[in-house]
């Protein structure tokens, strides 16, 4: 038990190493990541808090947008999943004044009615993305979590971008994914592929198995799926529609 603080702290400085490699092409573009639990019968009630809350940023002339989506499937079944993306690090800075009443209205409207919430920051990460930020709202989105093993990170990455490149080169028919890497609050190492679906017919993956496209890549012997996979040490999926109802969108 005692070499249990060095392997977190191996664990975090590989998570830190592969954002500081990251962030050398430019400025990351971070999203804050809110999941909120009400209390028990308090849907409603963190509904409505959410509209008055929203009303606040509306009088401040907030620029950032905060969405919101009913988490459906998995662990966090029933829960509240906020966002606010497009962000950098700089960004969040020279803000201590809005932050503060910020702070004290959530406290007033929304405190009541959380049961439980936790808060993380990712980053975008764009050299691994079929998919863009900023585009269009999807009615829902499925999300999959990657836990990778500690020593995993290159090689994940590396396989990640090999599928992307043996996509475009065979003109393979996916969903644009956008990909996240977790830097602060939570378990990691950790990557997270968000895939738009504004129908149950977006289900339906292609009718050519992902295996066979890369053999047709890369030739029979291909073994980057097997890379992938022995890079992970478990996954977790989750299904979120949005709830422009709950979101505070400013206006342009």
């Amino acid at each position: 038990m005692k070499k249990q603080p060095l392997m977190w702290a191996g664990i975090g400085l590989l998570m830190l190493s592969a954002s500081m490699s990251f962030s050398q092409n430019g400025p990351e573009h971070v999203c804050e990541v809110n999941v909120s639990a009400p209390n028990h019968g308090a849907a409603k009630l963190f509904e409505e808090a959410r509209k008055t809350h929203n009303k606040f940023h509306v009088a401040e002339k907030d620029k950032t947008p905060i969405l919101v989506w009913d988490l459906t499937t998995g662990p966090n079944s029933g829960d509240y999943l906020t966002v606010s993306c497009g962000m950098t690090w700089k960004d969040m800075d020279g803000h201590d004044d809005f932050d503060k009443r910020d702070a004290a209205d959530r406290a007033k409207t929304m405190a009541p009615a959380v049961g439980t919430n936790q808060q993380s920051y990712y980053i975008y990460r764009g050299d691994l993305s079929t998919g863009k930020e900023g585009e269009n709202i999807a009615k829902r989105m499925t999300i999959v979590h990657y836990f990778l093993k500690p020593s995993g990170i290159v090689q994940f990455t590396d396989s990640v971008k090999r599928i992307n490149a043996a996509i475009g080169q065979t003109n393979y028919p996916s969903k644009p994914t956008r990909w996240y890497q977790l830097v602060n609050g939570g378990t990691g190492p950790h990557y997270v592929a968000v895939t738009d679906r504004n129908s149950w017919a977006d289900m339906q993956p292609p009718e050519q198995q992902m295996s066979e496209m890369l053999k047709q890549a890369y030739g029979a012997d291909d073994k980057t799926l097997q890379s992938l996979r022995d890079a992970v040490d478990h996954t977790v999926s989750e299904m979120a529609d949005y709830r422009p109802d709950l979101s505070y969108v400013p206006a342009k």
